[in-house]
C-alpha cells in the first residue's frame, strides 16, 4: 500500500497558491514543449508522424473484400471463417466479463487528520462552451473536497472569447486561472491539456470534459484508491454515465454502450493487466507520473487511450473507482457518428502506434497485457467494424449453402449480444435500458459511416479534431414557440448516487 491511515502526511503545500492567469509568453513556451515533448521522450509513440493509414487500408481490404464475397465467387473460406471467430472470441471476452464480480470501491479511510488532503487539480478544456460552463462550475462547487485544496484551470482557445466572457462571470464566485491556448499545431484537446500541465500545482490531476457532471465524492474516493493503492498506481478511472438516455434513439443506445463499456469490460481488463486503455474524461493521475511519461500526445485524437497504454508500458498501473461522472450523450445520429468516428480513427492510430515495435511493446507489458492491448482497442468501437465484416461474410456463407455452420454462428453470436447487454443493464441499474438491448445490433450497423468516416480522417486529416457538440448547439433549431416546450431533463434523481 501506498500509505495508511496512520503514517499519513500532510500535503507539500497547504493550500493553493493565489496566482493570476498564466502569462501569454509562458503560455506559448508551453506550448512549444507541448508540441514536441512526447516526440523527445519516445519519437516512435508519437502521432506527428501521421499514424494509423496501413491499418485503415488493411480493414478497408476487410470490407471491401466483404462485399464483394456476396456477388464473386472468390474462395476465401479459410480467411472467411478466421474473420468470424474472431468476431466470435470478442464476444466470448464479453461473456468473460459478465461472470466477473463487479469491482469494488477502496476502503473508507480511518483517522484521517483534518486537513490532510492533498491539492488536487481540475483540469478542463474548452473551445464553445458557453452553455457548459454554469452546470459545471455548479458541479465543481459540489465536490467535497477542501475549496484552498482545489486548483481549478480551463484552457481555452485564443479565439474562443465567448466562453472565456462565460468563465470571467463567475470570478467573484469561483476561483480559477484560465490558460489562453494559443494558435500553432493541431487544434486538439490533448494539445490543450498539454500546454496547461506545466501550470498546474497539484499532487494529484482529474481531467473532466465540458459537459461533465461528477458525483461529490468522486475526487475523495480516487485520493482513496490512491492511498490504498500500490506505488505504481498512476490513474484512476471513473465510470461515465450517459443522463439524457431519454432524449432520442441513439442517446439511449449510447447509454447501453456505455454500460457495456464502463461496467463489463473495464473491469474485466483491470483483472486481466495493468493495461487499460482510459476514457477521455474522469481521469484522475498522480502528476508525478503523468509528467513523466510524457503527458498526453497533441497529435492523438484518442489521447486517453493512448496514454493508459504509455503508463502501462513503463510498469505503472490503472485502477477504477465507481463515482460515476455524468455525462451528456450525442442526441443526434450526425452528432454521434462524428464523435464515433473520431474514436475509431484514434484507437487505429494508437494500434499502429505501439505495434511500431511489437516485441518491445510485449516485453514491456507482458502476455497479459498484449491481451489486454488488442482486446481493449478492438471491443470498443473498433468491434461493430469487426462484426460487421463477419456479419456479411457470414451471410455470403449462407448463400453459398453453408447455412448449418453459419446457423450455429449467429446463434452463438445472438445469445451472446442478449447475455451481455443483460448484464450490462444489470450492473447499470436502469430499467429504461431494456428497450435498447433489442435494438443493439441496429446500433452497431449504424458505426459502419463512422468507420469510413474515420478513414477519410486518417487518410486525409489525422489530426483533426471532430468536437462534439452540446447543450442547446448539439440539438436541432426549432421555432420559437417549440422551443419553450423542448427541454432536455437533468440527470437529478442520478447525481450522487453509487451505481
Amino acid at each position: 500500500m501506498r500509505e495508511s491511515a496512520h503514517d499519513l502526511k500532510p500535503a507539500e503545500e497547504t493550500q493553493v497558491q493565489k496566482s493570476a492567469d498564466p502569462p501569454p509568453d509562458a503560455v506559448a513556451t508551453a506550448l512549444a514543449q507541448a508540441l514536441c515533448r512526447l516526440a523527445r521522450i519516445d519519437p516512435a509513440l508519437s502521432a506527428a508522424k501521421p499514424a494509423g493509414r496501413v491499418f485503415a487500408t488493411l480493414i478497408l481490404a476487410c470490407c471491401i473484400w466483404a462485399v464483394s464475397a456476396l456477388v464473386l465467387p472468390v474462395e476465401t473460406h479459410a480467411l472467411t471463417w478466421a474473420v468470424m471467430a474472431l468476431a466470435l472470441c470478442l464476444s466470448l471476452f464479453r461473456l468473460w466479463a459478465c461472470c466477473l464480480p463487479p469491482p469494488s470501491s477502496p476502503l473508507a479511510p480511518h483517522d484521517v487528520p483534518a486537513g490532510s488532503e492533498p491539492i488536487w487539480t481540475i483540469l478542463v478544456a474548452l473551445y464553445h462552451e458557453v452553455d457548459s460552463v454554469a452546470s459545471l462550475l455548479n458541479a465543481f462547487d459540489k465536490l467535497d473536497w477542501p475549496k484552498d485544496k482545489l486548483d481549478l484551470m480551463f484552457a481555452c482557445e485564443a479565439d474562443d472569447a465567448e466562453t472565456r466572457a462565460a468563465l470571467e462571470l463567475w470570478r467573484h464566485r469561483a476561483r480559477f486561472r484560465i490558460v489562453v491556448i494559443p494558435k500553432g499545431g493541431p487544434r486538439t484537446k490533448p494539445k490543450a491539456l498539454q500546454t496547461a500541465l506545466p501550470f498546474c500545482q497539484g499532487r494529484y490531476l482529474t481531467v473532466y470534459d465540458a459537459e461533465d457532471i461528477p458525483t461529490p465524492g468522486q475526487i475523495r474516493e480516487a485520493w482513496q484508491a490512491f492511498r490504498c493503492g500500490p506505488d505504481t498506481l498512476a490513474v484512476v478511472q471513473a465510470p461515465l454515465v450517459i443522463w439524457n438516455e431519454q432524449e432520442s434513439w441513439i442517446s439511449r443506445q449510447f447509454a447501453l454502450d456505455y454500460a457495456i463499456w464502463f461496467r463489463l469490460i473495464l473491469p474485466a481488463l483491470v483483472r486481466l493487466s495493468r493495461l487499460l486503455p482510459l476514457g477521455g474524461t474522469s481521469n484522475h493521475f498522480d502528476i508525478r507520473y503523468l509528467r513523466e511519461a510524457g503527458g498526453w500526445d497533441p497529435f492523438n485524437v484518442t489521447e486517453d487511450a493512448d496514454l493508459g497504454i504509455r503508463l502501462a508500458r513503463r510498469g505503472l498501473s490503472a485502477a477504477l473507482i465507481q463515482s460515476p461522472t455524468f455525462e451528456e450523450g450525442a442526441p443526434t445520429l450526425t452528432g454521434w457518428v462524428r464523435q464515433r468516428g473520431r474514436w475509431i480513427q484514434g484507437h487505429i492510430q494508437t494500434l499502429s502506434l505501439h505495434l511500431r515495435a511489437p516485441w518491445l511493446l510485449a516485453r514491456q507489458v507482458g502476455s497479459a497485457g498484449l491481451l489486454a492491448f488488442f482486446l481493449g482497442l478492438t471491443a470498443g468501437p473498433l468491434n461493430a467494424a469487426i462484426l460487421c465484416v463477419s456479419g456479411l461474410l457470414a451471410f455470403g456463407q449462407a448463400i453459398a449453402g453453408a447455412w448449418d455452420h453459419v446457423l450455429i454462428w449467429a446463434s452463438l453470436m445472438g445469445v451472446s449480444q442478449a447475455i451481455i447487454g443483460i448484464m450490462a443493464v444489470l450492473r447499470d441499474g436502469r430499467p429504461t435500458l431494456w428497450i435498447a438491448c433489442l435494438a443493439f445490433p441496429l446500433y452497431q450497423a449504424c458505426q459502419v459511416p463512422a468507420l469510413f468516416r474515420a478513414f477519410w480522417r486518417i487518410y486525409l486529416s489525422p489530426s483533426i479534431w471532430d468536437k462534439t457538440k452540446h447543450g442547446a448547439e448539439a440539438r436541432p433549431r426549432k421555432p420559437a414557440a417549440a422551443e419553450d416546450q423542448h427541454t432536455v431533463s437533468e440527470p437529478q434523481t442520478w447525481i450522487g448516487q453509487q451505481l
